[in-house]
């Protein structure tokens, strides 16, 4: 009778196999659900004059998370070089466009939640001590970014190698001085993007599309293609951050006072706890949002 039922409680092979399986990768206390905490920044990071904080995070604070290497404590495109411990730099771009990456200083970060911004400006910009400073490359924000630049962004054209000494149209604006030598196709001028430039694009070898601030005084006088275009550029522009890319379980974990781990690809991979511990989607303590 004994034997009858102890047969009758044996687990079945394949329950077995699950249980053992189980007890064999352990509870969320093991190693394996741990990370290291330190590339999550409790307090701001101060880089020059810019605090770099969560969801922006230091492109060399990556770590391993649940087996997954290059894991970022932050959202996909936020990495911020600091440049000798002074010098805070963005990457925009794509390695698909044709100007590939290019890097932007950092001017200042609003966290203000639901509408953080990042100010942006060309180095070139900032180095060029002459009144009419020169910008020869395109910038691209790549779709795969959390950052908009749609309410925020204005833009200047550059034309630049040009064979004609005026605008079609525009008689007012005046070609770059530093830029037009007045010879054969070397004249330049810049204009904004919304001021009507006709044909002017097929007289001029190259067109450069440059990022201004959207609610920049664009005011097109004698000043213009000197000291006007030069101080809308040292002003740099902004880019948002789209928080409608944030997937939900990454605000599930962000409103449990988590932050979302992702990787390098932009997956989300985990909720990081301050325990040290990662998780699936929330962490255990909830002290309202971590933002």
């Amino acid at each position: 009778m004994a034997l009858c039922s102890l047969r009758r409680h044996r687990l079945p092979l394949p329950l077995l196999l699950a249980v053992l399986f189980a007890a064999s990768r352990g509870d969320p206390s093991d190693d394996d659900y741990k990370y290291n905490p330190s590339i999550c920044k409790l307090q701001p990071y101060a880089c020059g004059k810019v605090n770099i904080s969560y969801p922006f995070y230091l492109s060399n604070e990556t770590a391993d998370v649940l087996g997954n290497s290059n894991s970022s404590c932050g959202y996909p495109g936020l990495a911020i070089d600091c440049v000798d411990d002074k010098y805070p730099t963005m990457q925009l771009g794509s390695s698909s466009s044709d100007t590939g990456y290019y890097s932007y200083n950092v001017t200042g970060i609003n966290y203000n939640y639901n509408s953080f911004t990042i100010s942006l400006v060309d180095p070139d910009v900032l180095d060029d001590q002459s009144s009419c400073p020169w910008v020869d490359h395109n910038v691209t924000v790549s779709p795969t970014l959390w950052l908009s630049s749609e309410y925020t962004v204005g833009y200047l054209l550059f034309f630049a190698n040009c064979s004609v000494a005026t605008v079609p149209g525009q008689p007012t604006i005046q070609p770059i001085a530093c830029a037009s030598d007045g010879g054969v196709d070397d004249y330049s001028f810049v204009i904004p993007s919304e001021v009507p430039y006709q044909n002017l694009s097929q007289d001029c070898k190259q067109v450069t599309q440059v990022p201004v601030l959207q609610n920049a005084s664009l005011q097109m006088n004698s000043q213009w293609s000197t000291n006007g275009y030069r101080n809308v550029l040292k002003q740099g522009f902004q880019l948002e951050l789209n928080l409608s890319r944030r997937p939900e379980e990454c605000t599930k974990c962000e409103t449990s006072s988590g932050r979302c781990a992702y990787s390098s690809g932009g997956e989300f991979e985990a909720c990081l706890c301050t325990d040290g511990r990662a998780h699936g989607q929330e962490c255990t303590n909830r002290d309202g949002p971590v933002l």
